[in-house]
């Protein structure tokens, strides 16, 4: 940040710190592909690549949507909401945004809305009482399949309404061929309002519309689950219907829409508050105004509740955990899923309670609460009916892991991707076997102690497996015929990724081609062993292959991927390339 500029009355500073994301391709305590990456200058702009300086996501495109262990969306999530991960950026000064360039160096388009906030964590800790938090929508759009070059993003931004040094980006990588890569994040702004509108000299590349108020802000609060008088007055013939045929077209509304339809009339009101109208709750689009009074409007309106997100919800406080816990008690008893991925209010007196108050409950996602200690994961061992539980990116150990496990035989689906702190992780394999026989995927990328000896105890007894990831797993040898041997007894595999795994060779290829023949995604990035032969026999046999990753495979080169793309045109062939 130049001094001059600031005297001058604007400023223009990169991101010093990344305060919060919901995904990341690295690991954590690396320097390879993780969120921190995004903070400071460009590292790679304007190079275009996959270069290990950038923040990258976990997921991109379409197949993470369409594998085994996709999750199916909870009743009325509503299809506006198209955010998939996000990032939060610290800056040192405070500003009025006038202009934000993002510098996308590989496989732009996936941006689809910026945010700022009137708050930090900082200024949140010191406050007394802490003031209200707001986030504003500065810019928002549709994701983008993009040429190969890199982009310096500056989309046109509303004007905001306080000074900020807290922006959020939110993304969507459905349309991307392969990962996003984000090198640095730039804010303009200037230190008095004023001067947004008065400064020639202020940079800036577009026309700024007129201040307006989102239709959605403050959307829960002020609307949405106030219980304010409705409307008396003739309804014509509409309350001549069949209350099965009114619950039934009001099944079709969105949440805003259905609250708005409950404001209209006593009449709809009624049905509009029936419990059988939230059966299934996704809050995770509204996680900004998610706060307690809105848990506790809700709780007179959820007896019946079977389906609860309340991912990215809770920062600053917004979400006390003793309020959650009171809902949980009132509306707990049906619950068969609950996600709480990155959810900021969980201790584990919450988890305790979920056990008491849920005993339907199947599917659990505490994915991303990295602030959470082994000791609040421990009350999931005392669950007895989970079938999906996702701890990716958690401090879980391994101990607890197979406590879960033996507690949890009808296990079908679990991620323990990214958990740094679960060691023996043979042993977490070898108690899915014995204890899980119906489990169909496991996640156990980054695990770094998971060995030939794990994996050949979980083939052995998880016959059912549709889904494996063992991506950077670098204990596992091929030498050892673990893989050879998974092939033979799991041939029911439609997805298998042993990305960065050097010594797949095309044994362990000849193998899947022969035995695993509903293969659909596979990912062999980073051997130097595989030959043409192992990865056209994989393409020949599996007819129901539709991604195959090859990346820095050297054996295989760009002039032979284009000639099976060509021959193979319903696979989607990927190979990554860096440019220096």
């Amino acid at each position: 940040m130049n001094e001059e500029d600031v005297k001058a009355g604007y400023v223009h500073q990169y991101a010093i710190e990344v305060v919060d994301f919901s995904s990341q391709y690295g690991y954590d305590g690396s320097m390879s592909y993780v969120a921190s990456n995004l903070s400071g200058p460009p590292n790679v702009y304007p190079g275009y690549g996959d270069f290990t300086q950038a923040c990258v996501f976990r997921t991109y495109g379409p197949w993470w949507k369409c594998c085994p262990s996709a999750r199916k969306p909870i009743n009325r999530s509503p299809i506006t909401f198209r955010s998939q991960d996000y990032i939060e950026l610290l800056f040192e000064e405070r500003v009025y945004p006038s202009r934000i360039d993002i510098f996308e160096t590989y496989n732009p388009g996936s941006i689809v809305k910026i945010l700022a906030c009137n708050t930090s964590p900082k200024d949140f800790a010191e406050l007394d009482p802490p003031e209200e938090v707001e986030w504003v929508t500065l810019w928002s759009g549709q994701p983008e399949g993009l040429p190969a070059r890199p982009r310096e993003f500056s989309p046109p931004l509303k004007p905001c309404p306080f000074a900020t040094n807290l922006i959020r980006l939110e993304v969507n990588q459905k349309l991307l061929e392969y990962y996003t890569e984000l090198d640095a994040v730039k804010l303009y702004g200037v230190l008095e309002c004023k001067e947004l509108q008065n400064s020639p000299a202020l940079p800036s590349r577009h026309v700024y519309p007129d201040p307006g108020i989102s239709a959605t802000q403050k959307m829960l609060r002020d609307l949405m689950l106030v219980d304010k008088k409705s409307s008396p007055g003739n309804n014509g013939y509409f309350d001549m219907l069949p209350s099965e045929v009114i619950q039934l077209i009001l099944s079709y509304l969105d949440m805003p829409s259905l609250c708005n339809a409950a404001l209209s009339c006593s009449f709809l009101m009624h049905h509009c508050y029936d419990p059988l109208q939230y059966t299934g709750l996704d809050l995770q689009p509204y996680w900004s105004q998610v706060d307690d009074y809105v848990l506790k409007c809700l709780q007179i309106r959820c007896s019946h509740l079977q389906q609860l997100s309340l991912s990215w919800c809770g920062r600053y406080d917004m979400i006390k955990g003793p309020t959650f816990i009171k809902f949980l008690e009132h509306c707990g008893s049906e619950l068969t899923c609950l996600r709480l991925s990155c959810s900021r209010f969980l201790y584990a007196d919450c988890l305790r309670a979920i056990g008491l108050n849920c005993p339907l409950l199947q599917e659990l996602d505490l994915s991303s609460c990295t602030y959470l200690h082994d000791t609040a994961f421990q009350q999931v061992a005392n669950f007895t009916s989970l079938r999906r539980l996702n701890l990716y990116r958690t401090s879980v150990t391994g101990s607890t892991v197979r406590s879960i496990i033996r507690s949890n035989p009808g296990l079908e689906y679990l991620n323990l991707g990214g958990c740094k702190s679960c060691d023996g992780m043979d042993d977490v394999a070898i108690d899915l076997a014995q204890h899980c026989p119906q489990l169909k995927a496991v996640d156990f990328w980054r695990c770094r102690s998971l060995t030939n000896i794990g994996l050949r105890a979980l083939a052995s007894g998880c016959s059912l497996l549709l889904e494996l990831d063992l991506g950077w797993c670098p204990e596992l040898r091929s030498n050892t015929g673990c893989f050879v041997y998974l092939a033979q007894s799991c041939h029911l595999l439609r997805k298998l990724f042993v990305t960065a795994n050097r010594t797949v060779s095309d044994n362990d290829l000849f193998a899947l081609a022969k035995h695993c023949r509903d293969l659909e995604q596979l990912d062999i990035l980073g051997t130097r062993m595989v030959s043409p032969d192992g990865a056209l026999a994989v393409l020949n046999s599996c007819k129901k292959l539709s991604f195959f990753d090859v990346s820095f495979c050297p054996l295989l080169d760009f002039a032979m991927i284009y000639k099976w793309k060509m021959a193979f045109p319903d696979v989607a062939l990927r190979k990554s390339f860096q440019n220096t």
